[in-house]
């Protein structure tokens, strides 16, 4: 065997898995962007959508499993935020009643 051939190994399906698998990847940003938010922080859901780097369209196929994260504020035209923390979102959904 030659040293070029040495630095090629053979994967495993998880790994294939882990690299195009949206049901997996894109969960993983959330949970990740969620995080980065901190207990205490917010954002509106166009800004979590960029922060994450996932597309509108993969984001909203994944969302509903995030609802306790999610304030959806009443009116005319709601813009979701996004918290770290189900504690903060649950702080913040008492004050858009």
């Amino acid at each position: 065997m030659t040293a070029s051939a040495n630095k090629f190994k053979p994967r495993k399906p998880e790994d294939f898995r882990a690299a195009h698998d949206k049901s997996l990847i894109v969960p993983a940003k959330i949970t990740e962007g969620l995080k980065r938010l901190g207990a205490n922080g917010w954002v509106y859901e166009s800004e979590f959508i960029v922060m994450i780097g996932v597309s509108h369209t993969d984001f909203s196929r994944h969302r509903a499993g995030f609802d306790d994260f999610v304030v959806t504020p009443r009116g005319k035209n709601p813009r979701r935020a996004w918290c770290g923390s189900k504690a903060l979102a649950a702080k913040l959904r008492g004050y858009a009643e």
